[in-house]
């Protein structure tokens, strides 16, 4: 079986997707007993670009009409 993505290190639980582990980052501490996390990698690095904002247009007239009008 593959190493676990996470480990807490007081109740030896274990998640396996990195799914769970960014999430568990988020929370900071095990959901089931508060205890301390282990990660098998570091945190993924999200850089957030600016949004290029190219006109004023209303969000109408960019999308267009609903469907079902």
């Amino acid at each position: 079986m593959a190493a676990p993505a996470v480990h807490c290190r007081a109740c030896a639980y274990d998640w396996h997707t990195e799914g769970m582990a960014d999430g568990l980052r988020l929370i900071g501490s095990c959901p089931r007993c508060g205890g301390e996390l282990e990660f098998a990698s570091p945190a993924p690095r999200h850089d957030v670009a600016e949004p290029i904002i190219s006109d004023a247009r209303p969000a109408h007239m960019v999308l267009g009409v609903p469907r079902g009008w």
